[in-house]
């Protein structure tokens, strides 16, 4: 396992890309989000010195004003779209975070004529994008799809792939791979029967994977520590770092485990129960996440 670990860098995670896209979007402009926590956004900031890259970020940083502008915004929203996110959820997020930041920015600024006719310009390219992706959904055996999707993030789990999590954090980062993934297209594009049987299926593979995880069955009860607790690597601070980052907008009173588990540099919320088993950990955890 050790071994694995350190093989395994939480930037691999497939969700990263997207949320990371996602986020820029927020995140930049006259539509900016501020971050929850520090771990959240020095996270990001890493993510951005990969994903953008570090000496063109210096660059840029050189100039305060042109960080603000909309031109910069789009301009690397569009690289980030062709190059790193490639799936609908993100697309359509960042679609509307464009048209967002386009009515902001028309309301604040007295936009040139060529900053209007770039928003447009991203605008179309981003519609055609999520269209593209969408009709690529026509004919596709969707609930297949999640299913295989559903199978293959469980056995990354299974083969210790998100070891470098608490045994709760594992869970949370294998219910967001599917968040952002194939899984997620399906129950959003799908019947609702097909939703519900795939979220029935994550549901069970998380249970059991948590239970196996701690080495007890799925109604064993544990205090709520050991469900949170990191085991002491390298990747430790790192592995705190993104999961904060990828819970960044879990509310404590709207998902309390997802809360607890995700942003452990605060207090643990109240809704978190203080002695849960498997079967409750992860049964509530995928109602929040998917519901």
């Amino acid at each position: 396992m050790s071994s694995l670990l350190q093989g395994i860098q939480t930037r691999a995670l497939e969700c990263v890309a997207e949320k990371f896209v996602v986020d820029f979007a927020k995140t930049s402009g006259v539509t900016r989000e501020l971050w929850h926590s520090q771990q959240s956004k020095a996270y990001y900031q890493r993510l951005s010195g990969e994903f953008i890259g570090r000496s063109q970020l210096q660059k840029w940083a050189m100039d305060e004003v042109l960080l603000e502008t909309p031109e910069f915004t789009l301009a690397i929203l569009g690289q980030l779209c062709q190059r790193v996110a490639k799936k609908h959820r993100a697309m359509a997020i960042v679609y509307d975070s464009v048209c967002a930041m386009s009515a902001a920015s028309a309301r604040v600024n007295n936009e040139a004529r060529e900053t209007r006719q770039l928003f447009t310009q991203v605008q179309q390219q981003l519609a055609q994008r999520v269209a593209k992706l969408e009709a690529q959904f026509n004919g596709t055996d969707l609930t297949h799809l999640g299913i295989v999707h559903c199978e293959q993030v469980f056995a990354r789990w299974q083969a210790g792939h998100y070891a470098s999590f608490s045994p709760a954090g594992r869970c949370y980062v294998a219910l967001q791979e599917l968040y952002w993934g194939a899984f997620g297209d399906a129950l959003r594009f799908g019947s609702t029967l097909q939703a519900t049987e795939l979220v029935e299926q994550a549901r069970a593979l998380a249970i059991r994977q948590l239970a196996q995880d701690v080495n007890a069955s799925t109604r064993t009860r544990h205090y709520y520590y050991e469900w949170l607790m990191f085991p002491s690597t390298a990747a430790m601070m790192e592995s705190k770092e993104a999961l904060a980052w990828l819970g960044d907008d879990c509310d404590s009173e709207q998902q309390p485990v997802s809360f607890a588990t995700t942003q452990t540099h605060q207090g643990v919320s109240l809704g978190m129960p203080r002695i849960c088993s498997a079967m409750r950990l992860g049964s509530a955890m995928v109602d929040e996440v998917f519901n």
